[in-house]
Order: structure tokens, then sequence, then C-alpha cells
């Protein structure tokens, strides 16, 4: 095979592009990786969901990064003020060391990944922009690239997989993408030291707090380290317009972080969290942050992690569903280099295909489910006792889904949200889940030491005792039921 020959081309050196990448490599195919950026570089989207750890154990990185990052215990869904909340602790239903994901800087993360599929095989080159690709020929696939340099070259492949992120190349270049009108929001988002580590924060968990009106979005706290966090705002693209246009035409010259200080700073508990903090990086803003691609794959070429199509990143999903796609269609990639006359309807493909769409619309649902005015939010739920009817099977897979069972159970999932429309199932599955006392707590209870490791120092104990609620109602947490936990 000539130099520029490879049975795999893969375009994105993501999460997904690596992990593909290195699925495909160790089952004895050359392939190479196509990055157009030079690795570290920030990225949005730092939580990891449990179902994660398997796919680090696999790939040979877990312990890197349990040495590496802080671990998260669970999600806390807060309202505004901070006095209504719930937790969500992924121990509750995951009943292994793998209940305990991680919390990343994407930055580091995105690159022990990458230099993990060098290290199994995969011939990485950076700096290399895709400015082609030649479908037409069902046998091989042609790649034309720009290197950092200006230098142009071609590079031919039997396949090619498109994980070239929002760029969706594939699905841009043919025409194939359109958004998601009923998800048309923007996310604006940094890094903060000195922050105060309570409120959730000092046991790992992720905070999800809700800003509705016509912003009609939410505020992420996701701890990175023990006084640093990241923290952003997702808002309909009609109120980040109309704010825009106010905040220039006071004068002000950085709109997006004051944007992003405004917004965050409107509610009174992240306030008391951000409150004498350091923005640590410069505010980054990211939009085209729903839509779909159609023509997932086809004869030589298949479309993974955001190239295949994105959706709101509310529950933590995307790196997994990215990982777990990844390992899905290279699986289905090495069948099909193996013995391309196997393609057809039943092929491998599509039936990989089955479960990621499967995966991505369960996930949507919950979506929307989050976005409806009309319901009961994730925050209250634990907290109400009359739980809105459109609300009723959120609760129901919320452990599990939160935790990113999406692939496996998904047809149990769909059929569960149909079941519990009727009142009467819903308040058998609250007797004997909801009600639980394992359920029904302030805290995930983890240490902080777990969280955090022994080598990092803390605040005080005295610090973070007030943000503790003592008492709490059907895991969840009210104003009556334990006192403001807000700042």
């Amino acid at each position: 095979m000539a130099a520029d020959e490879y049975d795999v081309i893969v375009v994105g050196g993501g999460p997904a592009g690596s992990t593909v990448g290195s699925v495909l490599t160790r089952a004895g195919h050359s392939v190479l990786l196509l990055e157009k950026e030079e690795f570290p570089r920030d990225h949005v989207g730092e939580s990891m969901l449990p179902f994660c750890y398997p796919l680090f154990d696999d790939l040979g990185v877990r312990d890197e990064l349990a040495r590496t990052f802080v671990r998260k215990p669970g999600v806390r869904f807060v309202d505004r003020e901070g006095a209504v909340f719930t937790n969500w602790c992924f121990s509750h239903v995951i009943k292994d060391e793998s209940f305990l994901s991680f919390h990343v800087d994407r930055a580091s993360l995105d690159t022990i990944l990458l230099n993990n599929a060098r290290r199994l095989g995969v011939e990485v080159r950076e700096r290399h922009r895709v400015t082609g690709v030649g479908l037409d020929q069902p046998d091989h696939v042609t790649v034309r690239t720009r290197d950092g340099d200006g230098t142009e070259a071609e590079h031919r492949a039997r396949f090619l997989v498109d994980a070239s992120g929002r760029d969706a190349f594939v699905g841009t270049k043919f025409g194939w993408r359109k958004p998601r009108p009923e998800l048309d929001r923007t996310a604006v988002w940094s890094h903060f030291t000195g922050v105060r580590m309570a409120g959730g924060l000092e046991e790992g968990a992720s905070l999800i707090v809700y800003i509705g009106e016509e912003k009609k979005g939410w505020i992420w706290i996701f701890p990175l380290g023990p006084d640093r966090i990241t923290a952003g705002v997702v808002m309909q693209n009609s109120y980040l317009r109309r704010r825009r246009a106010e905040l220039l035409e006071q004068g002000h010259d950085d709109w997006k972080t004051a944007m992003l200080h405004d917004e965050l700073r409107a509610s009174p508990f992240v306030t008391g969290l951000l409150e004498d903090t350091t923005q640590a990086l410069p505010t980054m803003v990211d939009g085209d942050y729903s839509y779909e691609v159609r023509n997932h794959h086809g004869p030589n070429y298949a479309m993974i992690g955001d190239a295949r199509g994105f959706i709101d990143p509310i529950f933590s999903s995307g790196v997994f569903l990215s990982m777990k796609t990844a390992y899905l269609v290279g699986d289905a990639v090495h069948q099909h280099l193996q013995d391309p006359a196997r393609d057809g309807e039943d092929s491998a493909m599509t039936k990989a295909y089955e479960a990621v769409d499967g995966a991505y619309h369960l996930v949507h649902r919950m979506i929307r489910l989050f976005y409806d005015p009309h319901a009961v939010t994730w925050a209250a739920i634990g907290a109400e006792k009359q739980v809105h009817k459109a609300h009723e099977s959120a609760m129901a897979v919320g452990h599990y889904m939160l935790a990113g069972d999406f692939f496996e159970n998904q047809d149990k999932y769909n059929r569960f949200f149909a079941l519990l429309e009727d009142r009467r199932g819903f308040e058998r599955f609250r007797e004997h889940v909801v009600e639980r006392p394992e359920f029904q707590g302030p805290s995930c209870q983890l240490p902080w030491e777990v969280a955090f490791g022994k080598r990092l120092e803390r605040f005080s104990p005295e610090e973070a005792s007030g943000f503790v609620p003592e008492t709490v109602a059907a895991g969840g947490g009210s104003e009556a039921g334990h006192g403001s936990v807000a700042p």
C-alpha cells in the first residue's frame, strides 16, 4: 500500500475520532486521522457520564483520568434561588466503581485520547485541514488536505469516517445538515478560579440551574479542581441577539464577557458561588447548538459524534454518545472492510445506526421534557408530591438516563415512557422506587478526598457546611423542607 493509501481515513481528532481510530487500528486496519487544529485546544463539554467508564477502561486511559480529573458522583438540579433542588446520585442505580464519573478539562481529555490513539497505531496528523472529499466511487474515497504550512496533498482510503464535530464536513458539503428550530440556542462560557466549593460542588456534583422566561435555558457549574470550575449559560438565540444589541449600545466592547457575567449573576445561588472569583479563560461562545444531518452512512463513509448531529448538552451526553457511537460504527466498519459483499438492509452498519439513532432519539425526548414550560422541573421533581403528567416518564428513567444508559435499553425505556402515563403505574413506581430511603438525601455523600484527591487542598469544612441541607423530601429539597441552600 502506498504511503498515502489507508484502510480508513478519520476526519477529526476529538473523542469520536480518536476512539474510532483506536478501535479500528486495534482490529488491524491502517488508519489516518486528520485534525485541523493542534492539541491541546479548549472545548466545551467537560462533564462525563458513568457509562463512559468502561469505554475509558477498554481504551486503557481510565487510570490516567482517575489521577488527573475530579470525580463526579451525580447531578444536582437547582432552581435559580437555590432554595429547591433534587440530587440524582449514580450510586443509587450503579453498584460498582463505575458510578463515579469524571469532570474533565476537555483540552486535557481530548489530548489524552488522541495521544492514546497514536500509541495504539493510528497515524495522527494535526494542523491538517480537510479541504475536499470524493465519495463517488463505492470502493474508495479521496480526501484533499492543506497543512499548517499551506502544503496540499491527496489521500486515498477504502472508507471515510467523518468525526469532524460541528463542522459536520460531509453533511455540510452535500447539504444534508438541518437545524433543530425547537432547540435554537447558544452557549456562552468560561472557567473561573477562587471559587467557594459549596452547594454540591464540594462533593464533585454537577450543578444545573434553571433560568426560564424568555431565555428558555440553563446554567451549568462543574468542578474542575479544588477551586476551579467551568460555568456557562445556554439561552435561546432570540434572547441572546437582543441582549447583545443592548450591551453594544451600552458601550461594552467585550459583550460576550459582559453577557456571561450578567447571566450567571442573575441567579442568587450562582452569585454566591462566584463571589470574588477570577475568570481564567477568555469567554467562549458556542452556537449551532442543535442540528441533525441526513444520510448518516453510505457504501464508503459514516458519520459519528457531532458530525452526525448535535443535540442540547443539558444531560452531559455528548462525549458518551460520540464514543459509544464510535465503538458501534467502528465495529461495523471493520466488518464491512472484511467482507463488503455482506452489506445490505441487515448489515452491521445498519444495525449499528439503529442503536445510535434510537439513543439520540431517547436523549432528545428527555431534552424536550426539560424545556417543557408546563412541566415540573428536574430541580423540583424530587421535592414535589404532585408530579406533572408530562414529567412522570422523566422521573422514571432519570437516574439511568443521567448515567448514560441510552443504547442497550432504549426499547425498555420507551415502553416505560408510555406505561407511566397511566397514573396508577406511576404511583406504583413512586412507592417502590422514588420513595425508597436511599433516594431521599441531601447529597450524594462523596467525601472531598474521593472527589478531588487527597493531594489537593480544600476549603475549610466550616466554609462549606452552610451549604449542606439537613433534611430532604423524596430525593429533593425545598425551602420549607430544609431552609435555603443558596449562599
